[in-house]
């Protein structure tokens, strides 16, 4: 996840990195996440019941977008605000404190995926029942546990090796710059994908599940990966983009009080 130079020196150079910098880097990771948790909270408050539908329920564009009411969606924007307040910094911070050590992208994706997914699946899984008005209780919160894991460990490493592959390509951006997450999340999203649809072959309401042939055509695939990406992506992308201008106005706030 770091530039051309500085991938080449990143084995030796994560060590003498002294505390105070690796929490201010970690800090600011999660400063930047928790500004995109909020631009994600409004996106997803709006997108996330439709994408569902499109993914879970397999209906079309149109259909979803006529099955969500604005109503629905400010109720839903208190538990996306809430959940990402969660989750977002969270992935960021231990994404940045993995990307400071001396191991590889396809370990850092590994570690990132199996902590992030154990420790928020319940939010996860919370948060898609109240996006399909399903009832949460207790024997769901763990509910699809493996394709999430495997999901989210295939993102982190798709996108720490899209992070060096961008950085290689335009060294001029750094890791933390708009552009570049708004490529590598979406690329994460891509490579991810299969997983994703197995989760939502899972999530199926009982009594209402279809069959894998119907559920896993090519056009309802295309249709809820794109959806899906490319909210994520813009959503940490304008975070990120947001993040320095924030922080500077609270940090200027808290000096002159």
């Amino acid at each position: 996840m770091l530039g051309r130079a500085e991938a080449r020196t990143h084995r030796a150079a994560a060590p003498v990195l002294t505390s105070a910098e690796i929490s201010t880097k970690v800090i600011n990771a999660m400063g930047a996440g928790a500004v995109a948790s909020v631009i994600q909270a409004a996106l997803s408050a709006v997108g996330e019941p439709i994408v569902n539908r499109v993914l879970v329920k397999r209906m079309k564009l149109m259909d979803a977008v006529r099955d969500v009411t604005p109503s629905m969606m400010l109720d839903f924007f208190k538990t996306t605000l809430i959940t990402n307040f969660l989750k977002f910094p969270f992935f960021e911070a231990i994404n940045v404190f993995c990307s400071l050590l001396p191991i590889s992208g396809a370990v850092r994706g590994l570690f990132t995926g199996f902590v992030f997914t154990t420790a928020t699946l319940p939010v996860t899984n919370y948060r898609y029942r109240k996006s399909m008005q399903l009832e949460v209780n207790w024997g769901n919160i763990y509910e699809a546990y493996f394709p999430t894991v495997i999901r989210d460990i295939a993102y982190g490493i798709v996108r720490n090796y899209s992070t060096m592959g961008v950085l290689a390509a335009f060294p001029g951006w750094k890791i933390t710059s708009p552009q570049l997450m708004f490529i590598v999340v979406i690329l994460g999203c891509l490579g991810s994908a299969p997983f994703n649809e197995w989760r939502g072959f899972l999530l199926q309401a009982k009594g209402q599940e279809l069959s894998f042939k119907d559920f896993f055509k090519p056009a309802n695939f295309v249709r809820s990966t794109g959806l899906g990406a490319f909210k994520q992506g813009l959503a940490l992308a304008v975070g990120y983009w947001c993040a320095p201008p924030v922080q500077r106005f609270f940090a200027g706030l808290m000096a002159g009080r």
